[in-house]
């Protein structure tokens, strides 16, 4: 197994990682140590600008086939109660 400097030095010169280079790195890197503390927030990030308007869409209301449909819909689950 490599040592930490030699691992550096391979890196440092362009050293073309192998796997076995990989597995070393592991080793050496010895177990992982305790979360840090938070961060300090960052500065809020400038206001985008204001899209385009967008176009103006349907009235919001059904068709007379699509009420119907509804209305039929809420009959049968109505009725499929009805035994209660």
């Amino acid at each position: 197994m490599a040592t930490k400097e030699e691992l550096k030095e391979r890196l440092v010169t362009g050293h073309v990682i192998t796997e076995e280079d990989v597995h070393d790195l592991i080793d050496v890197a010895g177990k992982e140590g305790p979360q840090g503390p938070k961060g300090d927030t960052g500065a809020k990030g400038a206001k985008g600008d204001k899209g385009d308007k967008g176009e103006p869409g349907a009235d919001g209301f059904p068709s007379e086939t699509q009420w119907n449909e509804l209305v039929a819909r809420v009959e049968a689950l109505e009725g499929a109660g009805a035994g209660e």
